[in-house]
């Protein structure tokens, strides 16, 4: 008799612990609630319940999900751990399940930052512009009232007079020519790699910097070669011109400002 009170108590205890439709429902429940909290932007809470799940289950799914649900909220080192755990946990897993897992793997990886060292720029070195030496004009002496009166009439043209202007004023005007060729060629390559930048997918912020340098160094070039030729001509004028007049003193000076290069004429006539 106490044998079959014993039968009766544990029948009930074993329907109870008996899975049922109560049971399915609650685990949709929390399928549905992982869900919403993911496509929510909050995987915290979509990865506890996924967790929960799988505790009470042992199924891999969840975990597979887990990994999607840090993908989907673009935390992907996470997703890449979780990607992993269900292959190392996975040792029944078909081909194609694990070709699944090893997609999203890659996925993931294709958008972390990849970490390149920076190039190194380097400059042009700055152009080197010669200052042209000017002969000083010789001492004269005092002129006599006879010398004097001879000076006043027309006199012919000396070769010898004023050379040294006029070699100084040729070679400055040189310097200036080389300075201008030199923007000139400047310009040209300015101009070449612009049109390389302007190709579609082509742009190089090193290149696009050497380009400002280039263009930086060609108006420098332009202004020093325009000082110089002006200078120059006028030097070798006044050269010609001494030979009937006294020789003036003249000298070119060199002036460079922040964005400015030039020369500055000074003399008395």
């Amino acid at each position: 008799m106490r044998s079959l009170k014993t039968m009766l108590f544990l029948i009930p205890a074993v329907l109870v612990s008996l899975p049922g439709p109560a049971s399915a429902a609650n685990r949709q429940a929390k399928e549905r609630a992982a869900k919403k909290a993911c496509l929510a932007g909050d995987p915290a809470k979509g990865v506890e319940i996924l967790a929960e799940l799988y505790v009470d289950t042992n199924d891999l799914t969840y975990i597979f999900n887990q990994g999607r649900c840090f993908e989907q909220n673009r935390k992907y080192e996470d997703a890449i751990g979780r990607f992993r755990e269900y292959l190392v946990k996975g040792g029944s897993l078909t081909a194609e399940e694990k070709a699944v897992a090893q997609k999203r793997i890659e996925a993931c990886e294709s958008y972390l930052p990849k970490n390149e060292p920076a190039p190194t720029v380097v400059s042009p070195p700055p152009p080197v512009v010669s200052t042209p030496v000017v002969q000083a004009p010789p001492a004269q002496a005092p002129i006599s009232p006879e010398v004097a009166a001879v000076a006043q009439q027309p006199q012919p043209l000396d070769d010898k007079a004023g050379s040294g202007l006029r070699i100084a004023g040729i070679t400055v005007a040189s310097v200036g020519a080389a300075a201008l060729i030199t923007g000139v060629v400047l310009n040209l390559k300015v101009n070449s790699m612009s049109s390389d930048l302007q190709k579609p997918d082509n742009f190089n912020r090193d290149t696009d910097s050497s380009r400002k340098d280039y263009k930086t160094l060609g108006w420098v070039s332009y202004g020093v070669g325009a000082a110089c030729v002006a200078g120059g001509s006028l030097l070798y004028f006044l050269g010609r011109r001494s030979g009937r007049n006294p020789v003036p003193s003249v000298a070119l000076l060199p002036n460079v400002a922040p964005d400015m290069a030039g020369a500055v004429l000074t003399g008395a006539f």
